[in-house]
């Protein structure tokens, strides 16, 4: 009976101080910032009739002394009040400490949404690319935990704007 008690103590304990390490060890790894992130500028890459692909060139800006590996991109991208765009790229960048970093994100208009001729056209279209960006926090411990989808923090990305049409 006494071996049961100190058995039920013990789960007890086990089950008490494992979420206990667990919140001390992940919020260890909350003292680092997240990126920012503002729009350098937007460029037609491609057009066919089918669609026309924009590039965002974004700036990410780290103001921590580590390094931050940029991951995974969600986002998606309104023109004029309607969602023309939703998808993810891997970012495939790092941005040094203290420092800014560029990377460029594509987005398809598919030609049933935006006519590509009304690229074309003269005058202005709003833009919203909104959505979040997966970085990597420093540390073996913080790695670790990335990698085994425990711990993937996220940055937003909230971009706003207008698109100066081409036009005569």
């Amino acid at each position: 009976m006494i071996d049961q008690v100190n058995h039920r103590a013990s789960l007890l304990t086990f089950r008490v101080a494992i979420p206990i390490l667990l919140g001390v060890l992940l919020g260890g790894c909350s003292s680092v910032s997240a990126p920012r992130f503002s729009v350098l500028g937007v460029a037609e890459r491609e057009r066919t009739d089918e669609a026309v692909v924009l590039d965002f060139t974004i700036r990410a800006e780290n103001r921590n002394d580590e390094p931050l590996p940029l991951e995974q991109a969600t986002y998606s991208l309104t023109l004029d009040g309607r969602r023309v765009f939703s998808g993810q790229r891997i970012a495939r960048v790092t941005v040094p400490r203290f420092g800014e970093q560029q990377l460029v994100l594509p987005a398809v208009v598919p030609a049933d949404l935006v006519p590509p001729a009304r690229f074309d056209e003269g005058g202005a279209m709003r833009y919203e690319f909104e959505g979040e960006i997966e970085y990597q926090t420093p540390g073996r411990f913080a790695e670790f935990l990335f990698d085994v989808n425990l711990r993937r923090p996220k940055a937003s990305v909230g971009l706003r704007g207008t698109l100066e049409l081409g036009g005569e």
